[in-house]
């Protein structure tokens, strides 16, 4: 059963989002979410969960998932548009990595608008405590057509 709160942030239509718009979110990784994203995921490369194995690697020390980096991504886009817009493509170059304890920025910004199919598109730019761009791409988010009457009566309930 899901977590029900009825305290949805408005829905943003296509229109209401200007090319510009931009968010950003800065988050530290801890150790703790790179151990839940690798059980989560599956994905236990002790290049991520192994200090002994991670030390003899070129990167010298455990390294974050980078779609766990990439997650964050996500994050940004829905405090940029809210619930109204679902993710429907991704570009991404991973070109650095990023460690446990690093403090990464998140910044996304709407590029380019395509009204047909009412998609936002979304330049990414994820930077370290350095400064240092550790993944870039674009984005692709369409706008998800919600029955208002349904949601104003769940939203009383």
């Amino acid at each position: 059963m899901s977590a029900q709160t009825n305290n949805w942030p408005a829905l943003l239509r296509f229109d209401d989002v200007d090319i510009g718009r931009t968010q950003v979110i800065v988050h530290t990784i801890s150790e703790a979410e790179v151990n839940a994203f690798a059980h989560l995921s599956g994905d236990l490369n002790p290049l991520h969960m192994e200090d002994a194995f991670a030390e003899c690697s070129p990167f010298g020390r455990r390294v974050v998932h980078g779609l766990l980096t990439a997650a964050l991504v996500s994050a940004a886009h829905t405090q940029l548009t809210g619930p109204g817009f679902a993710y429907v493509g991704q570009e991404l170059r991973f070109l650095g990595p990023v460690y446990i304890g690093d403090t990464v920025t998140i910044n996304v910004c709407v590029v380019e608008k395509k009204p047909a199919k009412h998609i936002l598109v979304m330049d990414t730019t994820v930077r370290n405590q350095l400064g240092r761009v550790v993944l870039s791409g674009l984005s692709a988010l369409k706008e998800l057509r919600f029955d208002e009457a349904m949601m104003a009566r769940n939203l009383a309930a």
